[in-house]
């Protein structure tokens, strides 16, 4: 069975879609019916589908917001009134681009990319295990760091910084690149900018309910946790 989250702010087309995917798709089990971004972003971390189709204009945050901000892959579908989106929806990888309003047609031939990307995903295998170095550079110094001294990450346009206890260095490449090879136990991006080390945080403050900040030990400046990833830390007993 293969397990499918549709977010989509407009009830009527939410409703039309999942049972066309009911009746073009039956091995597919809708999971999730989300009407924001925010709702679809906790339940891709929460249910993990193996599908989303993402509505892209849903308020605050966007389809493609919730598509760089999830740390769980799955295969995407973008589903729009406008097609100038199309390049920043197959940069992050999207399956299919689905140009409101489609045809049944259009959308069964949208099925078929999913079922064959699903079954390559099928034969490829697992991932490695995450890295415990990275190369990093200050200037003309390069050196092999142990993942586990870095307190956190910041993107800075087409770099990261890299924070650690007595300096900074730089690393080249896309903030959604690294997670995949850092440990998801071990670090945890709060805001699209900035992923931490857990075993530096000290502690998050609350300030009303939409602003939390994020301590970690030796770093003066406190960081700031974006709504889409405060729940990590409101549940359970996660932090200290």
């Amino acid at each position: 069975m293969v397990r499918v989250l549709i977010a989509e702010d407009e009830e009527i087309l939410l409703q039309s879609l999942q049972l066309k995917l009911q009746k073009f798709w039956p091995q597919a089990e809708i999971v999730a019916l989300c009407r924001d971004g925010h709702s679809a972003l906790q339940a891709l971390e929460q249910l993990q589908p193996d599908v989303a189709f993402l509505d892209i204009q849903m308020g605050a945050l966007s389809g493609i917001d919730v598509a760089f901000l999830t740390q769980q892959p799955c295969q995407l579908v973008f589903v729009t009134a406008y097609d100038q989106y199309a390049v920043k929806a197959f940069d992050k990888g999207a399956v299919d681009y689905l140009l409101k309003p489609y045809s049944d047609a259009r959308l069964q031939q949208c099925i078929s990319r999913l079922q064959q990307q699903l079954q390559l995903a099928q034969n490829v295998p697992a991932s490695e295990a995450p890295v415990q170095r990275l190369k990093l550079q200050t200037g003309y110094k390069i050196w092999l760091q142990p993942v586990d001294q870095i307190r956190y990450f910041r993107a800075c346009g087409r770099y990261i910084e890299v924070v650690l206890a007595d300096r900074t260095a730089l690393l080249r490449q896309p903030m959604h690149l690294l997670l995949r090879q850092l440990d998801p136990a071990l670090f945890w991006q709060i805001h699209r900018s900035l992923i931490i080390n857990i075993a530096q945080l000290d502690h998050v403050r609350t300030g009303d309910a939409e602003q939390m900040w994020a301590y970690l030990h030796g770093v003066a400046e406190p960081l700031p946790v974006s709504r889409s990833f405060q729940h990590r830390f409101r549940q359970g007993n996660s932090v200290g």
